[in-house]
């Protein structure tokens, strides 16, 4: 086996263990380097980590043979169907998910997927969608292509069909998160739709391929969703149900929220009025709103970015910052790390100040652009 199948083998080991959810986990690969290291690691060291008992060390050095059965069954489905796998740490790994403390350690994908594009929308809503949600979703969409948008959501009936189908017909990108394997499609009626979205976009999940659509799977979908994205939209949800997790994932995430406001008393509208009395999200009513507070316009930015050629007022390490940013519409502190010779501490420490001078501002998953 080599580096790379025995790196990915570890990962969907550790991935299978009981009782150690994605935040531990992510603290224990913070800690050990990889999920192999992880699986390696002897017991004296993993017992120093932080939140780290006798039950995880046990389930970590201890693997039951029913998963070592199941790993070795998505290996071989994942070779045989041409699986993109995505490692938490790996360079192909999204950034914007990445940042999100309860990523998942792996997931999976089909199709063609651009993750790191400078714009990226969740469009969410209800199953049984409206004549008029239907609308909006596809008037947003289309308005929305000039800028070339990147549409997330979750392959369900309803406002996440029309997303799907909408940002097809306009040649964007779009990316189904499903609640289950990636060896079936669920809904059935939505498997043309599938296959149409592995041309431009496409299907990822968390999720082994045997996993069925059990109900419990959806709500952790969601934080994926909301995690891939710059912004969450929500057109039409009810007072209870996915879109408004999704939506609440988002706010933690600190994303963008907006909602369609509906009429006082429409079920449809009773979460998206919700959202926008307990300002947790923007009212939209059309693209316009959404390229304007996400500052997507173009236009606007590159002659604002022309407009900004000299910096006041700033040191000699904040002016190697600086001139760093400006060459890029937006960079990643990770990608600053590595052309920039610092600490991350230290540069940490700049970016704040940069920013408290309004010299540059600071996006969704630790990116950067002037201001």
């Amino acid at each position: 086996m080599n580096s790379e199948n025995s790196l990915l083998y570890h990962t969907l080991l550790f991935s299978q263990l009981p009782k150690i959810g994605s935040i531990t986990a992510r603290k224990l690969i913070s800690e050990c380097g990889n999920a192999e290291a992880v699986l390696k690691e002897k017991k004296r060291n993993l017992i120093r980590i932080e939140g780290i008992g006798e039950s995880h060390i046990k389930n970590i050095q201890t693997i039951d043979s029913s998963i070592v059965e199941r790993v070795e069954k998505e290996m071989v489905f994942i070779e045989k169907h041409h699986i993109d796998t995505y490692i938490l740490g790996e360079e192909n790994y999204p950034k914007r998910l990445k940042y999100c403390i309860d990523a998942p350690i792996v997931f999976f994908g089909k199709g063609h997927i651009e993750w790191n594009v400078p714009r990226v929308l969740a469009i969410v809503g209800t199953r049984k969608a409206s004549a008029y949600g239907l609308s909006f979703t596809k008037q947003l969409i289309a308005d929305l292509a000039q800028i070339d948008v990147m549409i997330v959501s979750g392959l369900a009936y309803g406002i996440d069909t029309e997303a799907h189908e909408t940002a097809l017909h306009y040649n964007l990108q779009t990316v189904g998160v499903l609640g289950h394997g990636l060896h079936m499609v669920y809904p059935s009626s939505n498997r043309k739709l599938a296959t149409q979205m592995l041309r431009k976009g496409g299907l990822i999940s968390e999720y082994f391929h045997e996993t069925g659509p059990d109900a419990i799977h959806f709500p952790s979908r969601n934080r994926i969703i909301a995690g891939l994205s710059d912004a969450v939209v929500v057109i039409e949800a009810r007072k209870e149900g996915g879109a408004l997790i999704t939506a609440d994932l988002a706010f933690s995430y600190d994303r963008d929220v907006f909602a369609v406001p509906g009429r006082v008393g429409d079920l449809c509208s009773e979460g998206c009025n919700d959202l926008i009395k307990q300002n947790k999200a923007a009212i939209l009513t059309s693209a316009k709103d959404v390229i304007d507070w996400m500052r997507w316009d173009n236009s606007k930015t590159k002659a604002r970015n022309r407009q900004e050629k000299m910096f006041f007022d700033v040191n000699d390490e904040e002016r190697v910052v600086l001139e760093e940013v400006q060459q890029h519409d937006e960079i990643d502190i990770d990608t600053l790390l590595s052309k920039i010779n610092m600490p991350v501490s230290r540069l940490s420490v700049l970016l704040l100040s940069l920013e408290c001078k309004c010299y540059i501002e600071c996006l969704p998953g630790k990116r950067y652009k002037i201001m």
